[in-house]
């Protein structure tokens, strides 16, 4: 015998698929409406590890504003042909906004004043040389911090080494000029360590030993990061007794302010670096590239650690973010 259905079962669902249907249509035009911004970061250097903190930061930002975060690393330090083509590439290939390193701060600005890029971009860590649109903390207030620390813990009659290296950033040669016109007496003889344009080529460590073997100083200062880490492998190699404070935030820099070959380190916030840059570029930046307005500067805390206080809480939730 024959099942008859009844009105009210095929009305109801016939109700059913239409729902289904209608909430699918829904979803799409969701998605169609809000699309995931994708932002590429691009930095200067191959160790992708050295920016976790600020990826981190960007990520988290990003999860907030329905957007991707992109990492981008070089294969060299400084090569600023190298960055141009990163920033070409992804202006070009489907990036809706940019967030920059610079990895050579002169050229970066000249690069984007004379080829300006069709999306919004900003810069953390690094910029162009003016405030504009950079994330960071204040590089003066930092290096001055550094002085500060080694003329409390040394000798006034020390002989201090300060590399000159990776200049080319706006964040070094700032740090770098509060070093050098400083009033605080932090040692009675303080030299410079800088390669020549016959050893700008020479591997950077291996500049560094010689200059530990022919002269002999007390205290080293590195002001980024590349410098801390080549002064360490300097030092190590030669087991070298020779006290060093720098401006760094990697994590062998870390290891070796715990074994005590590193004496102190500023660092910067890089989580809130990565945060607020992101945070700033997706919602004050795009309006205001828009609408032709100066782009905002946004300062970040920074922070002096030694031996003695690295592993308080929120020390080491910055200096180890591998193990958040």
């Amino acid at each position: 015998m024959k099942k008859v259905r009844s009105p009210i079962f095929i009305i109801a669902c016939v109700l059913a698929g239409l729902m289904i249907i209608e909430t699918a249509i829904y979803v799409q035009a969701l998605k169609k409406e809000d699309p995931i911004i994708q932002v590429s970061l691009i930095v200067y250097g191959s160790d992708a590890s050295r920016w976790e903190n600020l990826k981190q930061g960007a990520a988290l930002a990003a999860d907030d504003l329905n957007a991707e975060v992109t990492l981008i690393t070089m294969s060299g330090e400084d090569d600023a042909v190298e960055q141009i083509s990163l920033i070409r590439r992804e202006a070009q290939g489907g990036a809706d906004a940019l967030l920059i390193a610079a990895a050579d701060s002169e050229v970066i600005k000249e690069y984007l004043e004379n080829d300006p890029i069709k999306i919004p971009y900003a810069f953390v860590e690094s910029g162009t040389g003016d405030t504009a649109g950079l994330t960071s903390a204040d590089n003066a207030s930092m290096a001055e911090s550094l002085i500060k620390t080694i003329d409390d813990n040394e000798k006034d009659w020390i002989k201090a080494a300060v590399i000159v290296d990776h200049d080319r950033r706006d964040s070094v040669r700032e740090r770098l000029d509060t070093v050098l016109n400083t009033d605080v007496p932090y040692a009675e003889n303080v030299v410079l360590w800088e390669r020549n344009e016959q050893e700008v080529d020479k591997k950077a460590q291996f500049f560094l030993q010689r200059q530990l073997t022919e002269e002999a100083v007390d205290v080293v200062i590195a002001l980024d990061n590349s410098s801390m880490e080549e002064i360490i492998d300097a030092a190590v190699n030669l087991n070298k007794d020779v006290k060093i404070y720098g401006i760094a935030n990697s994590s062998k820099s870390a290891y070796y302010l715990d074994n005590r070959l590193v004496r102190s380190l500023v660092y910067q916030d890089e989580f809130s670096i990565g945060y607020i840059g992101l945070s700033d570029l997706l919602e004050n930046n795009f309006r205001k590239l828009r609408d032709n307005t100066p782009l905002d500067r946004s300062q970040i805390a920074f922070k002096v650690v030694d031996h003695n206080n690295m592993y308080d809480k929120a020390n080491q939730r910055l200096l180890f973010p591998h193990v958040r």
